[in-house]
């Protein structure tokens, strides 16, 4: 019962940062404020890294509760695709140099 609860924890956990990260990445790259964008992108990579251990452990202990467990590789998958994005849009561009 224990690692049912530990296992949709950390699942409701990573949908909130999911739906927070996008939230904020939104709301500063519509301020144009992109520099902001590399440290959710950090905090994705993070995020993606815990789901990755859960899948391991939860696959290697065997609890039964991995038949959901292609909604967490879709959930890895939104943050890869997101942390991706967050990359490439948080670039600030190079400042001109006065010749």
């Amino acid at each position: 019962m224990l690692a049912e609860i530990f296992y949709w924890g950390l699942i409701f956990i990573n949908i909130a940062w999911i739906a927070l990260s996008l939230y904020f990445s939104i709301f500063y790259f519509v301020r144009k404020e992109n520099g902001n964008l590399w440290a959710f992108g950090f905090f994705n990579v993070l995020s993606l890294i815990v789901l990755a251990l859960l899948i391991v452990v939860y696959h290697t202990w065997g609890w039964g509760i991995t038949q959901y467990s292609n909604f967490v590789y879709l959930l890895m998958a939104i943050l890869a695709v997101m942390t991706v994005c967050q990359a490439f849009l948080g670039r600030e561009p190079k400042p001109q140099t006065a010749k």
